[in-house]
């Protein structure tokens, strides 16, 4: 059987109902449309907002975690730091919400010490589940394989332990 081969325009044509408005009738209701839309985007609540910010968050840290290649500036430290920012809270005070360390929570930030599994399981309770801690656990996985495949001097300190390599 041969396969017919359409133009994008015959698919739209054929798919898409035509909306039988005029020039200035369509440049009329799309004005219309932008401003109830801009008049929806100025009334959300702060709930709202705060929602939209978080998924917008969760949604760069799995864009961050699928890409092919590491981003150094975007580390667990960055979008724990943005999430802070995000929930309008200091250091202090989201580090006493989640039973943590203010120090240690700051040591995380910098890039200092990494973060455990606890950590990733409060992050998501704290955000109730709107970011999984799954999510939390691949960012700072992505960072750890980073480490692991550049690091020429973690190479060099592992090496004098290896006593003998195989033969190829």
């Amino acid at each position: 059987m041969k396969t017919i081969k359409h133009t994008d325009k015959e698919l739209a044509e054929a798919n898409i109902f035509p909306h039988g408005l005029s020039e200035e009738e369509k440049a009329a209701a799309d004005k219309e449309l932008l401003a109830l839309r801009i008049e929806r985007w100025n009334k959300r609540s702060t709930q709202e907002q705060l929602r939209d910010q978080l998924l917008q968050l969760k949604y760069q840290m799995e864009s961050v975690t699928g890409a092919l290649l590491y981003q150094e500036e975007l580390h667990f430290g960055y979008f724990l730091s943005s999430y802070i920012q995000i929930i309008r809270k200091k250091q202090k005070e989201f580090a006493q919400e989640i039973s943590l360390d203010e120090t240690r929570l700051s040591r995380i930030i910098h890039r200092k010490e990494s973060p455990n599994d606890e950590l990733f399981i409060r992050l998501e309770l704290h955000s109730r589940n709107t970011i999984p801690a799954l999510n939390w656990f691949m960012l700072a996985e992505k960072e750890r394989a980073y480490y692991i495949n550049t690091s020429s001097d973690l190479r060099k300190k592992e090496k004098k332990n290896v006593l003998k390599t195989i033969k190829l």
